[in-house]
């Protein structure tokens, strides 16, 4: 397989991912606490297990910050309405004076549906309702009447209101690992979190039908066919991972440590050592690895869960220099 392109090199930023906390002291220290260890971004998912609500609970990260970012990674589509959650993410970018990212997804976790009392239908129908509630929430984040009449969702004469500081809208991102979902993140989001490929972990018995760094080539291909189609230049897509499991060590990494880190994922320790989700190493290792994949596919966000929060704050030190 040919090697794809790479996308644009973006410069490197630092996110991370949280999702319970104990109260809301320790959530308003967290988020001064990321933004003094130098991360870009405060990201929380949207589901319906122990967490907080996360449109508040950003806002209340966001006025005890002054630079640090807040978005979702990512809202589930099917647990909102567009025009709601419009005004909620608009409302969101105004009170953190214009340091909103919109996530959002399709919905995957079972488990929210169930809970909810909502039908987890086939991936298709529920792709399709994201793609027509984001264009419906673009609609209303530009301030124009709005007359929608699609298949899912309906809005007569409406106004969305307040209108987001960042304009057209807060950047978008859309986040998934296959071919359909990937192409159409590459034709309209801003930011694309690319999940592990699904064709390089093994099943049970089913080995791997292509090695990991081929399974990121051809995401990559798929945005980047995606952001083609739409008429987009690669530059206008940035490229995120979030890194799981992160693993800082004291010295070398053995065999054992990277099967360790791959068997949540179906990876041998040859494939974990490819893995760009992966990151087990030293400080300096895991900063040539990232700075190797960046030069490589273009990944330029690199989001890490809270639990590592402090141990990994040398590695960002250490590649943003």
């Amino acid at each position: 397989m040919t090697r794809s392109q790479p996308f644009e090199h973006l410069p490197i930023r630092f996110g991370v991912a949280a999702h319970a906390v104990a109260d809301a002291r320790q959530w308003r220290e967290l988020a001064r606490r990321v933004e003094d260890l130098g991360y870009s971004t405060l990201l929380l998912p949207d589901h319906t297990n122990p967490q907080l609500a996360p449109i508040p609970a950003l806002v209340a990260a966001a006025t005890v910050t002054t630079t640090l970012r807040v978005g979702t990674q990512v809202l589930c589509n099917d647990l909102r309405n567009p025009v709601v959650t419009a005004k909620e993410v608009a409302t969101l970018d105004l009170l953190s004076e214009g340091r909103a990212d919109w996530g959002m997804g399709a919905g995957w976790l079972p488990s929210d549906y169930e809970g909810a009392g909502v039908a987890f239908d086939p991936p298709g129908v529920r792709l399709a309702r994201l793609r027509e509630s984001v264009s419906l929430m673009k609609a209303l984040f530009s301030g124009e009447p709005v007359d929608h009449r699609g298949r899912f969702y309906r809005a007569r004469g409406l106004v969305g209101s307040p209108s987001p500081l960042q304009r057209p809208h807060p950047p978008l991102l859309v986040g998934g690992a296959q071919r359909q979902m990937l192409t159409w993140a590459g034709s309209v989001a801003d930011i694309v979190s690319i999940s592990p490929s699904w064709e390089a972990r093994r099943f049970g018995d089913l080995p791997p039908a292509i090695s990991v760094e081929e399974g990121m080539d051809r995401q990559v291909g798929w945005i980047r066919d995606g952001a083609a189609a739409a008429g987009r230049p690669a530059s206008e897509v940035e490229l995120s991972l979030t890194a799981l499991p992160v693993t800082v060590t004291s010295g070398p990494v053995s065999d054992a440590d990277l099967a360790r880190a791959g068997a949540p994922h179906g990876l041998d320790a040859v494939g974990a050592a490819q893995a760009p989700y992966v990151l087990v190493g030293s400080v300096e290792q895991m900063a040539e690895t990232i700075l190797v994949r960046h030069q490589r596919w273009g990944v330029a966000n690199w989001v890490v869960p809270v639990e590592v929060v402090e141990a990994f704050a040398p590695v960002l030190r250490r590649v943003l220099g």
